[in-house]
């Protein structure tokens, strides 16, 4: 009986320590069930036109939405130790020093102890998971859109309709471009010439000119946001095993890739730097909700863990 008790305490701590989510697990901090944004429903014109627009994002049709909230940041490398210490996340892919492997740009574990940042490398199962335990979920594609766009104002960023640059955006600037190349990858041509701070991931909340109408930040930039949908073409006429992701990232050299209408899609156990999210909750939900979040970029310390 001892040694089966024994067994059985080593092979917890084992599973524990390789991040497979366990029973049980802790109910999440305050300031990871609020940090939302309610979002009334409506519908809008959904896709784009435009000749900027790739052939996924046509026809433009009509969607109905119906009020949720929208976490206001994506979520961070803080917020992801909470759910892993708590048994309910695998850890994420780590920080590695190895120039050219993109183990080099994840901020799990890694040595400038991103805390505050988005946490990235994650997979969409990843990204999931968290959700549920926050008692929220990956919003859909139409959401997401719908929050980018104000709505039925159908802002072709989340700002609004003028062009990136460096003061609404994490997105590639020159120093991303040196700093890719110093890293072993491909060199191309940033988007904007003036450095926006941030050679990678930059903390959530950094870019406040670049808010949606309703305050929600980082839209654009920073990391790809997994949604809950899968890819299918407007039409009907395609559709894949493959999950939607929104909103471009710290590497997005072309503006293209930064509107709202814009769609990327990726297998569901993709986890590369650039990939990251955010989560939803339906409106009304007596978990969470909107206007409990922590000052712009910050965690408060005295609920918060040191991460990882």
């Amino acid at each position: 009986m001892i040694s089966r008790v024994f067994l059985g305490l080593a092979l917890a701590a084992m599973l524990a320590m390789d991040g497979t989510p366990q029973p049980g697990s802790t109910k999440p901090p305050a300031w990871i069930l609020g940090n939302m944004v309610e979002i009334s429903g409506g519908t809008f014109a959904m896709g784009s036109e435009s000749p900027e627009a790739n052939d996924s994002e046509k026809p433009v049709h009509s969607v109905t939405v119906k009020s949720f909230r929208l976490d206001r940041t994506e979520v961070t490398v803080q917020a992801y130790a909470e759910c892993v210490r708590a048994g309910a996340c695998r850890e994420p892919d780590a920080y590695r020093n190895q120039p050219g492997n993109y183990h080099a740009f994840c901020n799990w574990k890694h040595p400038e102890k991103r805390l505050l940042h988005p946490i990235n490398c994650v997979n969409f199962q990843q990204a999931s998971a968290f959700c549920s335990w926050a008692h929220k979920r990956l919003p859909t594609e139409e959401e997401w859109e719908y929050a980018a766009r104000g709505g039925s104002e159908g802002r072709t960023y989340p700002w609004g309709n003028e062009k990136p640059d460096q003061s609404r955006l994490n997105a590639c600037g020159k120093e991303c471009s040196d700093n890719l190349a110093a890293k072993r990858f491909l060199r191309w041509e940033p988007l904007y010439q003036t450095s926006d701070g941030w050679p990678e991931t930059s903390p959530v909340g950094s870019f406040p000119a670049g808010a949606s109408k309703h305050g929600v930040l980082d839209l654009a930039g920073n990391v790809w946001e997994w949604t809950a949908s899968e890819f299918a073409r407007y039409d009907g006429s395609h559709a894949e095993k493959k999950y939607v992701l929104r909103g471009g990232s710290w590497g997005g050299g072309d503006a293209r890739t930064e509107r709202t209408t814009n769609r990327f899609r990726l297998v569901p156990d993709s986890n590369a730097q650039f990939l990251g999210f955010r989560c939803a909750q339906d409106s009304g939900s007596d978990q969470g909700g909107a206007n409990q979040s922590p000052p712009t970029g910050t965690q408060p310390s005295e609920n918060a863990t040191t991460g990882p």
